[in-house]
């Protein structure tokens, strides 16, 4: 049986090293043309984490943590005599190797299990408890729990998404054994394939209801390692783009393990890498390391500085995360989520997931040197000063035009969307057409000057269709309707 490694703690598995106790450590930033699995770099500053064996028999060693700008560098220096290295990923988890699990300074918080629908949210603060007396804002009419067969059913929804919340957690944490040629992400890769195969397309009518790619595991670190007169030394470079989701776009209290494995005739035994298909106890990142990068590794979503946030169904603005898609200075990341409870069109009784990922996405359109228009929530930046406005724009036809006294014009559209996210009221199906125009004057005032756009419910006074024209120069907008009489002609 296998065994989680946790720093401070005694362990029952192989001979290994692990931290001595958890600390706060500062992170410099390090830069290298180069990487090798040396450690000559390092050796004559002090670790940042010293390496004690728990058992007879362990190694020893000194551990070095440096932001490289591309990634976390973790380099380490292993005692204990020549290390026998898997040959084959089978017995990757048998030989020696390197055990490094990663989280975000911050635990997630997820809201009380509940659903939604086109009324509100429903939530069950006290779990199944819950069940007879819900927190509901859709008023309590619209969940009946009064019958034993309606709060049985409650309770087995509860009890499913205690379960799918399990592997769910896991995807905020990342596990890597790591040996020569191998890095293998252990913990939440197969924690989301559980929820790919067992919580996924099971209810109709569901606004997200598939597994969460969001938090798919990405990338794989990459390792150096070289033999040492004591031991091993090795390098393992932790790129941005595979970290566990970022609660904060100013990246700096980070949560780290490190474990070093020894080769052991015990551990042998259990032969191939085992695949958890059930979900075993969280290591607490509480014991982790705290590290501190300084100066933090600084992240944008766009180039109005836009935070990290979003507004979910309901239009609540609400804190995002988010996972690096590019460690290039110079990018924008553009895409984060929400974690909410999922809601669906007229879900009156328990359904969905609790929680899911609801996506963000940011974007912007230049508008001149140095000067930007960023949406969702419509924001102007020039010269590194950005204004943020109470309109909300969609990025379909975004495009600006500056006017000679000086104004700037902003074009959100022409796009077609559903009247209803949760495809339910008066025409809740159907689409509509959207076209604006606002103005953003020198001292950053703002108008809107066009409104154009109707539901398409085929019926009159209502369009069957609708299009737009902008000339070139915006001097003339041209709004194309086709509508039918009470017998249907055009």
């Amino acid at each position: 049986m296998r065994l989680i490694v946790a720093i401070a703690l005694a362990l029952f598995c192989a001979p290994l090293l692990c931290a001595q106790e958890p600390a706060e450590i500062s992170v410099p930033e390090f830069h290298s043309a180069s990487f090798s699995g040396s450690v000559s770099a390092f050796a004559a500053t002090p670790a940042d984490i010293v390496l004690t064996g728990k058992q007879s028999g362990s190694r020893r060693g000194r551990l070095w943590i440096r932001n490289v700008g591309a990634g976390l560098l973790i380099a380490g220096e292993v005692q204990g005599g020549p290390p026998d290295f898997p040959r084959d990923q089978n017995s990757l988890f048998s030989k020696d190797h390197v055990e490094i699990w990663l989280a975000a300074g911050a635990d997630p918080i997820f809201p009380p299990i509940g659903w939604g629908n086109q009324f509100g949210q429903t939530q069950l603060p006290n779990g199944a408890a819950s069940c007879a007396n819900p927190d509901s804002e859709q008023g309590s009419s619209m969940f009946e729990a009064n019958s034993p067969k309606a709060r049985r059913e409650c309770r087995e929804w509860v009890a499913r998404q205690e379960t799918y919340r399990r592997y769910f957690r896991r995807l905020f944490l990342r596990q890597w054994i790591v040996a020569p040629g191998y890095a293998v992400e252990s913990f939440a890769t197969p924690a989301y394939q559980e929820i790919a195969s067992r919580f996924t397309g099971l209810y109709d009518g569901s606004i997200e209801d598939e597994a969460p790619e969001t938090l798919q595991p990405r990338g794989a670190p990459k390792s150096w390692f070289s033999p040492s007169p004591h031991g091993y030394t090795f390098e393992v470079l932790i790129p941005y783009t595979s970290f566990p989701p970022l609660p904060s776009l100013e990246v700096s209290d980070l949560r780290l393990m490190v474990g070093v494995f020894r080769a052991s005739a015990v551990n042998a035994k259990s032969g191939a890498v085992p695949s958890s298909s059930s979900p075993r106890g969280e290591p607490d990142a509480a014991s982790f390391n705290h590290l501190a990068l300084d100066p933090p590794r600084v992240f944008h979503m766009t180039p109005c500085d836009l935070p990290l946030g979003g507004r979910d169904l309901y239009g609540t603005s609400r804190d995002a995360w988010f996972i690096p898609r590019s460690d290039a200075p110079d990018t924008f990341q553009s895409d984060a989520f929400l974690v909410v409870n999922e809601a669906g069109g007229n879900w009156y009784d328990p359904m969905g997931l609790s929680p899911i990922v609801h996506p963000v996405h940011d974007f912007w359109a230049a508008a001149g040197p140095d000067e930007w228009v960023c949406g969702p929530q419509l924001t102007h930046t020039k010269n590194g000063h950005s204004t943020t406005f109470g309109d909300w724009i969609e990025s379909d036809g975004l495009a600006t035009r500056h006017l000679p006294s000086g104004d700037l014009l902003v074009k959100s559209g022409p796009l077609v969307d559903m009247v209803s996210q949760f495809g339910t009221g008066e025409c809740g199906n159907c689409s509509y057409t959207s076209l604006e125009i606002f103005r953003i004057t020198p001292d950053e005032k703002i108008d809107r000057m066009l409104k154009l756009g109707d539901k398409l419910m085929g019926i009159a006074p209502f369009p069957v269709a609708e299009d737009f024209t902008v000339a070139p120069d915006w001097s003339q907008v041209t709004d194309f309707q086709e509508q039918v009489d009470d017998n249907g002609n055009p």
